[in-house]
């Protein structure tokens, strides 16, 4: 118990902000690149937006981009630069995520499909209960929306055209108000649970 104790005191929380800086501008420069009009999203906008920076507490990044504009050479393009791949999750047809780190900080690129009026994103969820394996998706729902830009720091970067509503579509009408102890699973209000396994 005591040890737990220790262990857990020496766990650090949170992410460099000049590191978080320089991720999400190298990496919205490497996604234009290759054409892809990216937007902040997920934790990394609700903080930009709502505070003007980083979350304290957040420990990793989130770009947005719609799936048309995925390449397969993206991940050469961020291997190049020096990213190491962290996670491929999903498929081109269904919930694709990428995952990279650098600085020691991760970075999600959530790939968004069009659903008639609506958007949706997924994440997947390691599966828990006994005698199953895999992971699990979950759709995240938006209402389609146009992309704007937001300056943080000097630099221009993408965000959805209604991030208000954008938010509050996420993180319920109480959006403003910072939440500690988030579940990222089924804490947002828009969360859709699928049997879709990977």
């Amino acid at each position: 118990m005591n040890l737990f104790r220790k262990i857990s005191r020496k766990k650090k929380s949170g992410m460099d902000a000049e590191s978080a800086f320089l991720n999400i501008v190298e990496a919205r420069d490497i996604l234009a690149r290759r054409g892809v009009n990216c937007w902040l999203t997920d934790g990394t906008l609700l903080g930009i937006y709502r505070g003007g920076d980083f979350i304290r507490h957040d420990e990793d990044l989130d770009f947005g981009a719609f799936i048309e504009d995925f390449d397969d050479r993206l991940i050469l393009d961020f291997t190049d630069n020096g990213w190491k791949l962290y996670n491929i999750f999903g498929r081109r047809d269904c919930g694709l995520e990428l995952s990279f780190r650098k600085r020691g900080i991760k970075l999600d690129i959530f790939f968004f499909y069009r659903e008639g009026s609506r958007v949706w994103h997924g994440a997947w969820r390691k599966i828990k209960e006994e005698g199953k394996a895999g992971r699990n998706l979950i759709k995240y729902y938006y209402d389609g929306f146009e992309r704007a830009e937001i300056e943080f720091r000097g630099e221009r970067f993408g965000i959805p055209g209604d991030t208000e509503k954008y938010l509050a579509t996420k993180y319920g009408p109480g959006w403003r108000a910072p939440i500690r102890d988030w579940d990222w699973q089924f804490g947002p209000s828009n969360a859709v649970r699928t049997d879709i396994v990977i």
